[in-house]
């Protein structure tokens, strides 16, 4: 039972009056009495207040009782009026309880009647406090699970107007809220999106809320909801001259806003607002929903763009061999169609003969993780295309094989320079046979036959024939080591230079010349043909290094102190990584720096020609490059860059 009962009682009787106060709050600590005389001043103070109970008399001045608990009964239909009067007739009785009394009391019936008062009054406050308590239960119940079934909507929609709208016409329809809007966030703005017609009553088109200038935008910056029962008493209200008097307020997360208005004051219950935050609950979860979606959509949008600006194929194949990802490239290359590609299997976008392959590169790719396998696809005209596939796993959350992702490149070119290469090779292999035998052989004999002419005669221009067949024999080597030196190097593996350099030194170490590595690094190379453009580099300087420092000790001063330093470091620059091989010999002029390089140029009497041009075909079928230079001594500088950097 409620506490405080307050209890207005209108009669014009002194005596009743006081003797129905006494009686009341006697029978109950909780109850205050506050009286009128009359019917007009009964309903001002019933206006201004709330009451739990209203006795009245029946004869009152201007108005009967009966007229009073009609006036009553229009502003709080389910408010307990009790007609106590000392006068009445069973037409009076009868007319009370047409017009709805609670409970009609005779003043001068029966045994102690302002008892029988106090004992009406107090049980008509319970089982009205009851009553309601029941009927807003009942209708939170009944409310809240019509919200469930319109929750199901709000799943279904598919924009936010969509969304605001069924906002609207649940808090009409289920709530009883008949006056309601949404508002959603623009920049520094609430634009109205969806209201009723009894909005258009009250303002006709619902205002822009600007930032600052209403309750609305406070309690959408906030994050709080507002429950208002007169939002003329409040600061800081939109237009002070509207007819809302009652509002509620709720956000709807970073959106907008939900507004529910009445004409009257204290309109809403807790009920009304449980209900109402109840419905935002689910407006707000609907709209994050669709911004979710929205951020997905433009992902994927993204993603799939960037997928189909690749050369390459790209997809992503289900555990049951069916594509369930492809960008763009794949129905350009295969020449099938988006439903046409839909509906195949990953095998029948292979000849049969490679069906085992590919099968077993996606069983391999589940089991390993990764796999890379070469395959010729077939396209829907039949041709048939080389491709380099590479693929990953997929799993789910639980590790489980989900699918295989993958990228196929377009090997043509690469099988076309693969061929072309091949025939080289077999042109240089004809080559390299010719020089080795066809060329050796007639020395060999001639060099036989010269030993013979030694033993039969002592003559020096056998000694110019035995230092043209050296000569011959270098050639040879030399263009043996330069037709191998153009071939492509393809078996790289990663060496240290310092121990490659000094393997080097071993084979072309000379008394007068002394080496120094300055720096160390690794190089992803093919071993020997890095050994053989490192020794002709360390040659070629040993060499022209220590003839010019003889050539120095035959003249006035000796420059180049009587032997030569050849120097090998790396470079690590923004631009270019690499190394070097330097001395302090005689250098190369610069207008020969170049011309170093060429096939035959050679300074010296034993040289063939070919050193230099073998190192500069040794580069270049690495990917490298190398250039001439002065060193910081005033000698020889070589350098090798492009190299990868470490």
């Amino acid at each position: 039972m409620t506490d405080r009962i307050r209890v207005l009682h209108v009669d014009d009787d002194p005596a009743v009056v006081e003797a129905a106060t006494s009686a009341l709050e006697q029978a109950h600590c909780g109850i205050t009495v506050e009286t009128e005389t009359s019917v007009a001043d009964g309903l001002e103070r019933l206006d201004s207040g709330t009451f739990g109970c209203v006795v009245a008399g029946y004869d009152l001045p201007e108005q009967t009782g009966v007229e009073f608990l009609d006036a009553v009964r229009k502003r709080a239909p389910d408010l307990p009026f009790v007609l106590f009067t000392s006068e009445g007739s069973e037409a009076a009785a009868s007319d009370a309880i047409s017009a709805g009394v609670t409970e009609y009391i005779r003043a001068d019936g029966g045994a102690e009647p302002y008892a029988r008062l106090a004992h009406t009054v107090v049980d008509a406050v319970e089982r009205t406090a009851d009553d309601i308590e029941y009927t807003q239960s009942t209708r939170r119940e009944r409310a809240i699970e019509e919200l469930h079934t319109t929750a199901r909507a709000f799943m279904r929609a598919t924009t936010e107007d969509a969304v605001a709208q069924i906002t609207v016409d649940t808090a009409r329809t289920i709530l009883n809220m008949p006056a309601n809007g949404v508002h959603f966030v623009d920049g520094d703005s609430l634009y109205p999106v969806a209201w009723t017609e009894r909005v258009e009553d009250f303002l006709g088109t619902p205002p822009v809320f600007e930032a600052g200038e209403s309750l609305a935008w406070q309690a959408f910056e906030t994050g709080e909801a507002q429950v208002h029962d007169d939002i003329t008493s409040i600061p800081g209200g939109y237009n002070p001259e509207t007819d809302i008097r009652s509002e509620i307020i709720l956000p709807l997360g970073d959106h907008g806003v939900l507004l529910v208005g009445s004409c009257e004051t204290g309109a809403f219950d807790e009920t009304d607002v449980t209900l109402a935050q109840t419905l935002s609950v689910h407006a707000t979860a609907a709209l994050n929903r669709l911004d979710r979606d929205h951020q997905l959509r433009e992902e994927r949008e993204f993603i799939d763009q960037a997928l189909d600006t690749l050369d390459d194929l790209f997809y992503v194949v289900d555990t049951d061999g069916s594509l369930r990802r492809w960008n763009e490239r794949i129905p350009e290359v295969t020449g099938y169609s988006h439903d046409e590609i839909d509906e195949m299997s990953v095998s029948e976008f292979f000849p049969g003969d490679e069906h085992e392959t590919i099968a077993s590169a996606i069983h391999e790719t589940r089991t390993s993780g990764r796999v890379t396998v070469e395959a010729e696809i077939l396209t829907a005209d039949g041709e048939r295309i080389p491709y380099e596939f590479s693929g990953s796993r997929l799993t789910d959350t639980d590790g489980a094989v989900s699918g295989t992702v993958g990228i196929g490149r377009d090997i043509s070119q690469h099988k076309a320079y693969e061929q072309q290469l091949e025939r080289q090779n077999e042109r240089l292999d004809e080559f390299t046979s010719i020089v080795s035998h066809d060329l050796r052989n007639p020395l060999t004999i001639a060099e036989g036959n010269l030993e013979l002419a030694r033993t039969e005669c002592d003559s020096d221009a056998l000694d110019k024939v035995s230092r043209a067949h050296e000569r011959m024999r270098a050639l040879i080597d030399d263009l043996l080591a330069f037709a191998r030196a153009g071939e492509t190097a393809t078996d790289l593996e990663s060496v240290a230079l310092a121990d490659i350099v000094e393997e080097c030194w071993q084979s072309v170490e000379d008394e007068r010349a002394t080496l120094v590595v300055e720096d160390n690094r690794q190089i992803r190379a093919d071993t020997a043909k890095l050994r053989r453009l490192l020794s002709n580099l360390i040659r070629n300087s040993v060499e022209h290094g220590s003839e010019g420092a003889q050539m120095s000790a035959d003249g006035d001063a000796d420059q180049f102190g009587g032997g030569v330093t050849v120097r090998v470091g790396v470079i690590d620059g923004m631009d270019q990584h690499g190394f070097y091989v330097a001395d302090d010999g005689p250098g190369i002029p610069d207008d020969d720096r170049q011309q170093v390089f060429e096939g035959g140029y050679s300074t010296g009497e034993s040289g063939t020609g070919f050193g230099l041009k073998i190192v500069q075909r040794v580069a270049e079928a690495h990917g490298w490059t190398v250039t001439a230079t002065e060193s910081e001594a005033g000698g020889a500088r070589f350098e090798v860059t492009g190299l990868d950097p470490a």
